[in-house]
């Protein structure tokens, strides 16, 4: 296992990655070129694989070098926004942040959440990336995100501490085009066993618990697709290519927004909704507020 790594050859390295050449690179450090080659030589042997490639004369990444950059990317990036924290009051601080959504969340509901963030005076900058709830994890693990919102609990076997906060839950309900309303003449729940059912993926927790409503109801229903992007999910919805489920807390943007109609109540089922925060992030009160206001929804 590699230790004792010389972070300042780290950052020269980094250097001459983001300028191009070791003399530019030289050039922003204040030392001779031969200190820094020399420098970035010594972090090669002492990670046993070489980080740049010569090509005429300029230097390009190696593939190792690449990662290495994203790397160093990430750990300089922190350590400058550390820096900005100690210039002043920690209540006036700038800085980005960057959340990460899961794709079966409401993104009409996410809105809200985030509404008090974009107008957060000490945000200067609200990034956020969709994906499944594993990758984003994953991607907090190695600082790239400052937040995630999902519908799954956290995961015990994480190898990285995280804090997770519910945020809120919601009763499920079923959608649909009322032209597949018309074409059966049973009532909800009894017309689910006559329609086609777009569900969320297999692995959903959701999915478990209506399924086990459909047993208790002794229903069999024809399952048309599993979708873990509520978006999609809608729109295929929308399309008529089945019924969907979705959060009643949004049963009248939901109306509004597609030509679906309301069908009827999933009892006892719920979404719940969760905020995950990495140890080092927990105690900016950014986030104490963000939970607290989204569990005022």
């Amino acid at each position: 296992m590699i230790t004792n790594i010389n972070y300042n050859h780290l950052y020269y390295f980094w250097q001459v990655s983001r300028h191009g050449s070791i003399a530019a690179a030289s050039k922003v450090l204040h030392l001779t070129p031969q200190t820094v080659s020399a420098q970035i030589t010594s972090l090669e042997h002492r990670l046993g694989k070489p980080l740049f490639l010569r090509e005429g004369r300029g230097l390009r990444l190696t593939e190792f070098g690449q990662v290495t950059k994203q790397y160093a990317d990430d750990m300089f990036a922190i350590a400058e926004e550390w820096l900005e924290t100690t210039q002043g009051d920690m209540s006036n601080v700038s800085k980005t942040l960057r959340v990460g959504i899961s794709d079966s969340l409401p993104k009409s509901l996410v809105s809200k959440w985030l509404a008090p963030l974009i107008e957060n005076e000490r945000i200067s900058n609200l990034h956020c990336i969709d994906g499944q709830q594993a990758e984003l994890l994953a991607q907090m693990a190695t600082h790239k995100l400052d937040l995630v919102l999902a519908d799954k609990p956290l995961d015990s076997s994480l190898p990285f501490k995280a804090f997770c906060h519910e945020i809120g839950k919601s009763q499920l309900g079923f959608f649909g085009k009322a032209s597949l309303q018309s074409s059966v003449q049973t009532q909800f729940p009894n017309l689910l066993s006559e329609l086609p059912v777009i569900l969320p993926a297999k692995t959903s927790p959701v999915t478990s618990a209506i399924k086990f409503w459909l047993e208790d109801l002794e229903l069999e229903v024809s399952v048309a697709g599993h979708v873990d992007d509520s978006a999609l999910m809608k729109a295929l919805g929308e399309q008529g290519f089945g019924i969907f489920p979705a959060p009643l807390s949004i049963k009248q943007e939901i109306e509004k927004a597609l030509d679906v109609t309301y069908l009827g109540a999933i009892e006892n089922v719920y979404q719940h909704y969760y905020a995950f925060t990495p140890d080092r992030l927990i105690k900016d009160s950014i986030y104490s507020e963000f939970v607290k206001n989204a569990q005022s929804y």
